[in-house]
């Protein structure tokens, strides 16, 4: 019973002196995950792959987001509008879950 108190205390302290006021930066986080390698996935039918490969790795190393290389490296035009580069790396379309109906 003593434990369960100190825990008790313990976890009310914590969330009142470090959790409470906490807000994320939601600006750093989408830059993070825009220059992630892994949105480029969805780019794989428009581009190809090898090409959806090496603009992962060149934004890696120039540490530019996905987008900005895509911009970089001249593909908006004929594979790909600029629309359609929005749509293919709407990051928050990505971290969305679909509801499945019940039959």
């Amino acid at each position: 019973l003593e434990s369960f108190k100190l825990l008790t205390n313990a976890s009310r302290l914590f969330a009142e002196r470090c959790i409470v006021g906490l807000s994320a930066n939601v600006e750093r986080l989408r830059e993070l995950a825009e220059s992630s390698p892994s949105i480029v996935t969805p780019l794989n039918s428009a581009i190809g792959y090898e090409e959806a490969a090496a603009v992962a790795k060149e934004a890696l190393k120039e540490r530019k987001t996905i987008r900005q290389t895509v911009i970089d490296r001249g593909l908006i035009g004929d594979k790909l509008s600029e629309e359609e580069l929005d749509r293919r790396l709407d990051v928050l379309a990505m971290a969305r879950v679909k509801e499945v109906e019940e039959d």
